[in-house]
């Protein structure tokens, strides 16, 4: 075992064993088996939704994928995404031929802005039978998709009401926001679509995977036949092109072992967040991403924002830190400055094109122990006496 204190590494001291047994010695090891209606069923109550209203997927790259195909999105249209984003986000909508419309973030939470939101959408586009278009390019503006940030959730409500003003459908980008909450509601309850990865360095895992959810049964539907090939019948007879982007349940066994921790990995999160913020309140060179005012983050990861100042001490405390055995790294590149999307449609970004060379993440697994995380703290803080 590594002597190096990581970011993120899960936390396997549940049930994992016991399932993964069980799957080898009934033979369901594929896509099909009684752990993965199982794991639907779980995620589904405790994000607030009822059976059926979750399929679980491949990876949350893959549920991103089907879900904007459930919802209508076509080749050419735009979709609406946050520069500071994974690239995944928008190479999900790369993969159903659609177009990434770069938008900004407000500074304090980094999610999507939802003013800047609504004021790009009132210079930019028309209304047209019930849709809207981009005034230069013509194209369809087919979904929005805010991100949840570290953990952190968008302001939900504001963005609808901006969505609803133009006829755009909201798909939310939750990876790694399970265990957040929206003024007191949790995932399913918010009324939107939306996905979760159970990638090996989130909050919970299932080794690779993800997870489609909707209150809205016909959009989960289309997402569970697309995700097995669009297959109708067992005469192997398939009505679309579809996909074989199902979990398997063995992923599946691993990741309810892990729900079932859920709650204990989120307070173990919230203990770690409480300890970085008390420890850092004084110091004027960063900020530390916090909860937003309108919910409450899931602390997948801890984050410091380096002020504008300080920014190019960043790699000497990355090479600080590593020197006393502990990981922390930079983080997303905004989407702006990536080689795929530089040329796509964008707003004003200047405000992020420095933002990876200011953001450091640090040690966030839920088992950090106390000790350790006094150790990165008191390296940070002498580094910048």
């Amino acid at each position: 075992m590594s002597d190096w204190i990581e970011i993120s590494i899960p936390s396997l001291r549940g049930k994992e064993y016991k399932y993964l047994k069980e799957c080898v010695a009934t033979n369901f090891v594929s896509s099909v088996g009684p752990f993965v209606t199982k794991f639907e069923n779980s995620i589904a109550k405790d994000i607030g939704l009822l059976e059926n209203q979750t399929v679980v997927t491949s990876s949350g790259t893959a549920a991103l994928h089907l879900g904007l195909l459930a919802i209508g999105v076509k080749p050419n249209d735009l979709v609406i995404v946050p520069s500071y984003t994974f690239i995944a986000t928008a190479n999900a909508v790369s993969h159903t031929g659609a177009k990434p419309w770069i938008l900004d973030t407000e500074m304090d939470y980094l999610t999507i802005d939802p003013k800047k939101l609504a004021k790009e959408l009132e210079l930019r586009t028309f209304k047209q039978n019930g849709f809207s278009f981009h005034k230069d390019t013509k194209q369809k503006i087919a979904c929005i998709i805010p991100v949840h940030v570290f953990g952190s959730p968008p302001d939900i409500e504001v963005l609808k009401l901006v969505a609803d003003k133009y006829s755009i459908p909201i798909l939310l980008d939750s990876a790694c926001g399970i265990g957040s909450k929206y003024r007191g509601n949790k995932l399913g309850q918010n009324k939107l679509s939306g996905i979760i990865s159970f990638n090996g360095n989130k909050t919970i895992t299932s080794g690779s995977g993800g997870v489609f959810y909707s209150s809205e049964q016909i959009i989960v539907d289309k997402v569970r036949h697309l995700s097995s090939t669009a297959k109708c019948s067992n005469k192997y007879e398939h009505d679309e092109i579809g996909y074989n982007q199902r979990m398997s349940n063995i992923q599946a066994a691993l990741g309810l072992a892990q729900l079932e921790q859920l709650e204990k990995i989120i307070q173990e999160k919230k203990i770690i967040h409480q300890n970085y913020k008390n420890e850092f309140i004084n110091l004027k060179e960063l900020n530390l991403i916090s909860d937003p005012p309108w919910g409450e983050s899931s602390h997948w990861l801890n984050a410091i924002l380096i002020k504008k100042s300080n920014s190019k001490d960043i790699e000497k405390l990355i090479q600080k830190l590593k020197a006393h055995k502990i990981r922390a790294n930079y983080f997303w590149k905004p989407l702006h400055l990536q080689k795929p999307y530089k040329n796509n449609l964008h707003a004003n970004l200047n405000s992020l094109n420095d933002i990876q060379e200011r953001i450091l993440i640090l040690p966030s697994s839920p088992k950090l122990k106390r000790a350790d995380q006094s150790k990165v703290i008191d390296i940070i803080k002498s580094f910048f006496k």
